[in-house]
């Protein structure tokens, strides 16, 4: 996480580039020249431009929005209600450059292409009659005009649509700063009232409306006003009979408002279905481990495809009105030239050539911009109103309250923490709670500990968030004076640096930092990290283990200069030895002038606190010293007598040797090898070392090079339908276009027919025959062709009324197909991108857990939002032009080619042009359009780590750090869209003067020629010049729009195409019995683990024996494999060597029918937004009295019952509105309700009080009596009473025996564990094992001997060749006693059974 890190980018040349340069793009050559020459990277880019920098532009719509929300806080005082406007506040921050804007497009369609018609008939005029008034000086006139506005329609045209796409980036850029910087402020209500997903969407495909609403917006006023100059000039060329074809477009303009007030609503309705999958993705992606352990893929892909079969609905319903739109577009020209010429032939007028022309020059202007341009301009106005509106709404929510007061920092002694009367209330989500704390007082001053210990859901973690602001006092007063820094109970680690996670944007200072990680005990783990305090660890730490994690988020509070440290629970996750190094070195060493406040579970500590909070449900149950507690006779102070450990000084020195040190390596050297590099021997040098230090290296975003393949087209389109149903669009397409071009070939004999009568009838005014076809250019024939056309077949010299029939049946059957063709095209669209996203998801959820170790949540989310997003609406209108360009310019050639063969030299020349400058173009549009996908995915990233880190953030005031960091983010992808627009302009613009010669060159050719050609020839070649290439350059800049868009079905493609996991059910003949396991006996047999191929193991030749029901502690340092054991037991990765469960290889059969027999209570509770039920049986398997009984085994039922809304009580997502300790029962409750003969409890109540932990574990005793446990913990005592401790070190199996007969020799390593305790809790510990020991043998349960005696050294099934040799074993006796517990195996699991 850096900053500045788009500071070493090159400066932006249109910086210094002249009016001109700016005007053609030319200084965007250089770049397209780089991007032909290799594969572009980031820094290849070029740096903002000023004006688009994040933080500037969110500082001016702050600006604005803070003028809103002041002028309705002074219309309340008047009593009027308004609410602020964020549609104001952008008009007031972009309008006036916009409006500017707006003069250009004005300048273009009622100057320009008014003019053009104009010059352009009577060019025409001049060619077709031989006693023209226009002399060769005029005419040539007449051709500059034509040819001077199509030059200056270009430069108005790309100068325009760049303008307003800038624009349009602005605003989006804007609201995204505007958005972030709410998030940092949301109060605690309004983040259960929110979600990441809405979040994230907010971010995504709601300001993504911006890039595109502005782009038409003009022509709302601009169509009037062309409308009414076309009149009267219409109006002069033919008479009343243009009225009809008004009439017609202006009966558009109702239609396309009703249809802009559809859009809008199935807008928002989108919006919502989008908001609820993605909130869905977003819990999915983040819970991944518990849902491949606890075998909840299938439900969940169920889920997701139902979330989005109903979002895919509405695209569908959208989608349609936009086939009626487009259809209508399609034929709608026919429809009005038809009815104009029809009226005016039936009121006695005959047609010329010019009247046909400027007649239908004018008609097409104004029916592409009512029917096109204005309709889009409505629907994009509506969706960018809704987006708007959801906006606005989302920066309405609560803030958290700011003090008013201007702090100035106190001095230390004078710093302090006073409640008076206090009682606080969390605000629930439709709920009447009780009060979450009520009447609490108490002040904390310098130099003093204040510890608060209480139950699970007490009040605790909220009593923090009350000096935090987090919680606002419902009544009385909590006083704050000084700096306040926060550890927060859930470690918080975002993606970087383990440097950049404790230094969290505050400058590096090295004596400070080097005594934080000291304190912290961070200092030997960072020698052996691969690159020190520099290895890059993932997104929510995913390379580090609980403790490393702990410490981490301790050290980041540490670094902080601050006076008042709040710690929520820290010890927890931490061996006993380490939690006393950081009570006593940090807590009590480098803190002990501070005030410190201790949330903890881990009474043997709060002997050395100066004032202990004794809360019980919300209530001060007791407070005051050590002493005084334990003189009150309360049951805490009994517990806290039976917890009195002393730590030795060397003790301290011999935990922390680097043998033991080593231990805590394995899991992060071995996580992710494309986090960062493992190295086989590290260096011995010191972790904060300034000179010559190793970068780190980031899991980069995966992105393809070169053009996109013809077989991602091929997937595309096979996922929307099997060959026929292709071929059968196909098929129409193709005779639509036949309708159309056939329908221009009929108006052409009707037009021809009609002309031809009125020169038998001697008609006084003598006129070229013009017949009309669609795009402005016309079929002419001389009249000795007429002639011969018109001597045979009845359709060849049709009378009115045939003409007036067939017409009408080609339009009627046009506009048919042309919506047939359409919502058929839609629907395959629709087919296919529901088939890639369901695709893509059952291809992410089944890929190992190793892809979401190295990739962020943001970068995963990414192809779920934008990339989908780009499928489901931007690629299949893009695709559709692409298509219809093709056979209308197809359509256009064929007629041409009837009149003129030559005319076809030209364009067969312009062709190869376009063709070889689109591969020059592509090959960077594609990377830049890459590099603007992956540029974009920091930002979700971003987003998402500041949201679960959102209360550290506030407590250490670095809102304003994080919000650099993100506008950072923000101007890279500004910088990468910036070119992807400056690049497709380029595009544009060149290809279109490249047009404008060609239509100079046959202008004035035709002119030079006129001896030689006839007027019908001259207008046929100008009026194909102009339509023909037109199109086809649109067509070009489409299809190569086409490619850029198809980087997003490529890059669903690729995480379509993961690895994936084995089977997740079992062979034919190999399923196991639905009895499985019976007994529950697990043997482990040469088993190792490695997550990385390359990597060194985590695990290392682990061979050993678990006994049916027999209940197993798992103990060992911070990193010595504890957790990669539970991996391989669930097959989380691949080991190698085997683990038998009850006589049946673990490999041999499917993940489902392994995971589904295993229960689990993960480290981190993983919960789900919804219903408690939904959370403790997602699925409706269980009865409400399961649910309860659950419940009551978790002691959770009378917390629960004390809910008003019961099991149906709603949580906020992650579980946000319960207690960490109540996340974790409801874990507990889980478990229950599977009855499996197997249970993991992975550190399951490292965050609950002790009293909880010891009901627990009553708990675990009583309903898994039969069931064999395996229990990770940091606590010894819970798992004192276990039949034997299985002690992992750097992940070998050094020790396996029964707790009592391990602390029977001094020389072992739990022995020396149990001594770090301190005496006295050693002696208890020791008494509890012999206890245990000898309960086991009154009850009988001491089942075979399994001792191997070898030199006099007891070692239980550890049989590794490391920790074999360390006993006194050569390798022949090492194979000799593995060969022994091979054979016996048949023996013991028949015995267990």
């Amino acid at each position: 996480m850096e900053v500045n890190k788009n500071k070493t980018l090159k400066p932006n040349p249109r910086l210094t580039s002249n009016c001109l340069s700016a005007m053609v793009f030319w200084w965007v050559i250089p770049f397209m020249g780089v991007g032909a020459k290799k594969d572009l990277e980031v820094n290849d880019l070029y740096d903002v431009m000023p004006e688009d920098n994040s933080e500037e532009l969110g500082r001016k719509l702050q600006r604005e929005w803070d003028n809103q929300i002041a002028k309705c806080k002074r219309d309340a005082n008047k009593k009027k209600k308004t609410k602020p406007s964020l549609t104001k506040a952008l008009v007031r921050t972009f309008g006036p450059k916009f409006l500017l804007v707006g003069f250009l497009a004005f300048l273009e369609e009622c100057i320009l292409k008014i003019g053009q018609p104009l010059c352009l008939g009577q060019l025409v005029h001049y060619f077709g009659s031989e006693n023209t008034t226009i002399s060769t000086t005029q005419a040539y006139l007449y051709a500059t005009g034509v040819v001077l506005a199509s030059a200056l329609c270009t430069m108005t045209q790309h100068t325009y649509f760049f303008s307003c796409q800038h624009t349009g980036m602005q605003i989006r850029v804007a609201a995204c700063s505007l958005v972030y910087k709410k998030c940092l402020l949301l109060s605690q209500k309004a983040l259960g009232q929110t979600t990441v997903g809405q979040m994230v969407n907010l971010m995504s495909n709601d300001v993504s409306r911006y890039d595109f609403s502005v782009l038409f917006l003009h022509y709302l006023w601009i169509g009037p006003i062309q409308i009414i100059i076309s009149m009267v000039i219409l109006l002069h060329v033919i008479g009343p009979s243009c009225l009809v074809g008004l009439a017609v477009l202006i009966l558009f303009v109702p239609l396309q408002s009703w249809m802009g007030k559809v859009f809008s609503k199935l807008r928002l309705e989108t919006a919502k279905r989008t908001d609820e999958r993605i909130r869905t993705m977003n819990e999915i992606i983040s819970a991944m481990r518990v849902i491949k352990m606890y075998t909840w893929e299938k439900p969940f892909a169920n889920f997701i495809a139902h979330c989005r079969r109903k979002e895919i609905n509405v695209i569908k319903r959208t989608n349609h009105f936009h086939a009626l739109n487009m259809s209508l577009f399609y034929t709608s020209s026919k429809l009005i030239i038809f009815l104009t010429f029809l009226v005016f032939i039936f009121t006695g007028n005959h047609l010329t050539a010019e009247k046909v022309f400027v007649t239908v020059s004018l008609f097409n202007n104004i029916r592409i911009i009512m029917t096109l341009y204005f309709p889009s301009a409505i629907t994009a106005a509506a969706e960018a109103r809704v987006s708007t509106k959801r906006i606005e709404n989302f920066l309405l929510l609560d803030e958290v309250e700011k003090n008013a007061e201007a702090k100035v920092r106190p001095a230390i002694s004078d710093c302090l923490v006073d409640l008076n009367q206090l009682t606080a209330k969390w605000p629930a989500a439709g709920e009447k709670e009780h009060n979450t704390l009520t009447n609490i007082s108490f002040t904390i001053r310098p130099g003093q500990v204040f510890a608060i210990v209480g139950p699970v859901g007490s009040g605790k973690s909220s009593l923090l968030n009350v000096f935090l602001g987090e919680l606002p006092p419902s009544t009385g007063t909590c006083r704050i004076a000084g700096k306040v820094a926060y550890a927060s109970q859930e470690s918080w680690i975002f993606s970087g640096t383990v440097r950049q996670n404790i230094l969290c944007g505050l400058k590096y200072d090295l004596k400070r930092y080097e005594k934080v990680i000291k304190a912290c005990a961070l200092d030997k783990d960072f020698n052996h990290f691969p690159n020190g305090d520099q290895t890059a660890v993932g997104e929510r730490g995913v390379s580090l283990s609980g403790g490393q994690k702990a410490r981490v988020n301790l050290a980041r509070s540490l670094y902080v200069d601050a006076d008042i440290y709040l710690m929520d629970d820290p010890l927890s996750a931490v061996d006993t030895h380490v939690g006393r190094h950081l009570f006593d070195k940090a807590v009590n060493g480098y803190l002990r002038d501070k005030i410190r406040v201790l949330v903890t579970h881990q009474l043997q500590y709060l002997k050395d606190v100066d004032q202990i909070l004794i809360l019980k449900a919300g209530h001060v149950e007791a407070m005051g010293s050590y002493k005084e507690i334990s003189n009150s006779g309360l049951d805490i102070a009994k517990t806290i007598g039976n917890e009195e450990p002393e730590l030795e000084e060397d003790n301290m020195t011999q935990s922390f040797s680097e043998r033991e040190i080593d231990s805590s390596i394995s899991r992060c050297g071995s996580i992710s090898n494309s986090i960062r590099q493992r190295v086989g021997s590290v260096a011995s040098r010191s972790s904060v070392k300034e000179k010559k230090e190793e970068k780190p290296t980031f899991a980069e975003e995966t992105r393809s090079s070169g053009s996109v393949s013809a077989k991602v087209y091929w997937e595309y389109l096979r996922s929307g339908g099997n060959c026929l149903s292709l071929l059968t669009i196909s098929i129409i397409c193709v005779f639509t276009q036949v309708l159309f071009s056939g329908s221009d070939y009929w108006l052409s004999l009707w037009t021809n027919a009609e002309e031809h009568r009125a020169a038998n009838r001697n008609v006084s005014e003598n006129s070229t025959y013009i017949p009309v076809i669609e795009n402005d250019f016309f079929n002419v024939s001389s009249a000795t062709e007429e002639t011969a056309i018109f001597s045979g077949e009845w359709w060849k010299d049709p009378d009115t009324y045939t003409g007036i029939y067939v017409f009408t049946i080609l339009i009627i059957c046009l506009f048919v197909f042309s919506l047939t063709r359409i919502i058929l095209y839609f629907t395959m669209c629709m087919m296919s991108s529901t088939k890639l996203h369901n695709h893509m998801f059952q291809s992410v959820i089944r890929t190992p857990l190793l892809f979401f170790d190295q990739n962020p949540v943001g970068r995963v989310l990414n192809r779920f939002t934008k990339d989908i997003g780009c499928v489901d609406e931007i690629l299949p209108s893009a695709f559709y032009d692409v298509i219809a360009i093709s056979l209308t310019a197809v359509g256009i050639v064929f007629l041409v080619s009837l009149v003129n063969p030559w005319l076809l030299l030209p364009i067969l020349f312009l062709s190869i042009v376009f063709v070889n400058f689109r591969q020059f173009y592509l090959k960077t549009a594609r990377d830049v359009k890459r590099l603007e996908a992956t540029t974009r995915s920091p930002v979700f990233t971003h987003l998402s780590s500041s949201l679960v880190g959102l209360t550290t953030l506030r407590a250490h005031q670095c809102e304003g750090i994080f919000q650099k960091i993100f506008d950072e983010c923000q101007d890279v992808h500004s910088s990468a869209w910036y070119m992807f627009l400056s690049t497709s302009r380029w595009f544009g613009i060149w290809l279109d003067w490249m047009c404008v010669i060609y239509i100079g060159c046959v202008t004035y050719a035709c002119l030079g020629l006129r001896d030689s050609i006839t007027g019908s020839e001259a207008g046929l070649a100008i009026s194909s010049a102009m339509a023909l290439t037109g199109m086809f350059q649109w067509g070009v800049k489409q299809s190569a729009e086409v490619e850029n868009q198809m980087t997003s079905v490529e890059r669903i493609i690729d995480y379509s195409r993961l690895p994936s996991e084995a089977p997740l059910d079992s062979a034919p003949g190999k399923k196991p019995p639905d009895t499985w396991p019976l007994s529950g006996a697990i043997q482990f047999v040469g088993m190792s683990l490695r997550y990385i191929e390359a990597n060194q193991p985590v695990l290392k030749n682990i061979t050993c024996l678990i006994r049916a029901n027999e209940k197993i502690g798992i103990v060992g340092r911070t990193g010595a494999g504890k957790s990669s054991l539970i991996a391989a037991l669930f097959r989380l990765a691949e080991p190698d060597g085997r683990i038998i469960i009850d006589g049946i290889d673990s490999k041999s059969i499917g993940l489902h029918d392994l995971r589904s027999k295993i229960a689990i209570i993960p480290q981190d509770p993983v919960l789900f937004s919804g219903s408690l039920r939904k959370n403790l049986d997602p699925f409706g398997l269980y009865s409400d009295d399961a649910l309860w009984n659950a419940l009551e085994g978790a002691k959770l039922k009378e917390t629960v019952k004390d809910l008003s809304s019961g099991l149906e009580a709603n949580m906020t997502e992650g579980g946000a509105n319960f207690s960490v300790g109540q996340r974790q029962l409801i874990c507990l409750a889980r478990a229950i309700l599977r009855q499996n003969r197997i249970l993991v409890l992975d550190e399951a109540t490292a965050n609950v009080d002790q009293k909880t932990d010891s009901l627990i574990q009553l708990t675990i005793r009583k309903r898994f009596r039969d069931c064999t446990v395996l229990t990770i913990a940091h606590r010894l005592n819970t798992i004192m009473d276990s039949d034997r401790i299985m002690l992992l070190d750097a992940g070998y199996l050094k020790e396996f025996d029964e707790p009592a007969v391990l602390l029977e020799n001094p020389t072992s390593m739990f022995y020396s564990l149990v001594e770090q305790t301190g005496p006295i809790v050693a002696t208890q510990l020791t008494e509890l094992a012999k206890q245990a020991a000898e309960q086991r043998r009154s009850e009988g349960r001491n089942k075979t001997d399994l001792t191997m005696e070898t030199n006099g050294n007891t070692i239980r099934h550890q049989l590794c060749p490391k920790a074999s040799q360390e006993q006194g074993l050569d390798e022949s006796d090492f194979e000799t006693e593995k060969l022994k517990i091979e054979n016996c195996d048949v023996h013991l699991l028949s015995e267990s059974s």
